[in-house]
């Protein structure tokens, strides 16, 4: 691949979600952080009526929001000229549709950029089958499974796979100093929208958590110890709680069994005390009892739950050590990597 400098000068495009903790915007951050100017972007899911038709999709419009999505990638398509196009999931588009941008931009390379299992369909939000018809469209499918999915997406005619985990945000998560060990407060945290899995493991608990995410005041049947505060959450706030907070419980989903999650990354980033569940890749980068706290059940992660509060010296000495470690793992050290892979 050429130097950084060259291919600073390459054109650019993103397109994805435009929402305001999106994964799209946190690579348009690492991009102009990097100095990088030629970047243009399209957010399928921006102005009202296109939000409207995003968020109901799934169930009754989607070739609607389809269409006004080809027809808003054409434009821009046939105006510009580009080296590199990504695209972050494109659940929406069809095979042939991709099809025909190549011949508009025929040079160009096109990534996707995966954030989610492309063969798990339990989720009508997670993958579908247009993702599996068009993974051989891609000169490049970047996902965040390392190695564990790559036979089924060469069966699928991937043409190059590159690894890309999750990172951090300079921005939105990275703090400057870790707090005063005296400020630490004796409580733990879970930040993270609803969904019954999460809902049962902490109710499973019987211990005092303050849950912070959309959809769980709406819900019933939580225990009585689960604080809830049902807001999205980010910026300063977010960063206080993590930072101040003995512990920063990290709940890896089904899916996500044996690999990570955005959280691995930005929890030791703001300088919490990460608690997740033990994986493999995980402890590649964060060590557990060295720059993090690892559970393999419910009954461990009480023991670490107590063996913390009971040892507050050594859970801020690994607290200091992860968020040191996390510095190797932002998305402006991710899009370097990423850039390094293409040809």
């Amino acid at each position: 691949m050429e130097s950084l400098e060259k291919i600073k000068k390459k054109k650019f495009l993103i397109i994805g979600s435009g929402h305001k903790l999106s994964l799209e915007r946190s690579y348009i951050r690492a991009f102009k952080n990097l100095k990088f100017k030629n970047i243009d972007y399209i957010f399928l899911d921006n102005g009202i009526f296109i939000s409207f038709l995003n968020k109901y999709k799934y169930f009754f419009l989607d070739n609607l929001y389809s269409y006004i999505c080809t027809k808003k990638i054409d434009s821009i398509l046939r105006k510009n000229k580009f080296d590199f196009i990504f695209i972050f999931k494109g659940m929406q588009f069809e095979y042939n549709s991709l099809l025909n941008y190549k011949k508009i931009q025929k040079k160009a390379k096109w990534i996707n950029i995966y954030t989610d299992n492309p063969f798990n369909f339990d989720s009508i939000s997670t993958s579908n089958q247009k993702v599996l018809n068009s993974i051989k469209f891609y000169d490049y499918f970047c996902i965040s499974f390392n190695k564990k999915l790559n036979f089924r997406l060469k069966k699928l005619k991937a043409n190059k796979i590159i690894y890309l985990p999750f990172g951090y945000d300079v921005t939105k998560h990275k703090i400057n100093k870790i707090v005063n060990e005296k400020s630490i407060e004796n409580k733990i945290n879970f930040v993270g929208g609803f969904d019954n899995y999460r809902k049962k493991y902490l109710n499973d608990l019987n211990f005092k958590i303050d849950v912070f995410g959309p959809g769980w005041k709406s819900k019933h049947n939580l225990s009585g110890k689960l604080n809830i505060n049902s807001e999205e959450i980010s910026g300063s706030r977010l960063k206080k709680i993590i930072s101040k907070y003995a512990i920063s419980i990290n709940l890896l989903r089904k899916q996500d069994k044996n690999s990570h999650n955005m959280r691995t990354f930005e929890i030791p980033a703001m300088g919490g005390l990460m608690l997740t569940n033990y994986s493999q890749e995980q402890d590649n980068f964060f060590k557990q009892n060295k720059e993090c706290y690892m559970y393999k059940n419910k009954k461990d992660l009480l023991e670490k739950i107590n063996y913390i509060f009971s040892n507050p010296k050594k859970a801020y000495k690994i607290r200091k050590k992860g968020f040191f470690k996390s510095n190797h793992y932002s998305y402006e050290t991710r899009l370097k990597n990423l850039l390094s892979n293409l040809k």
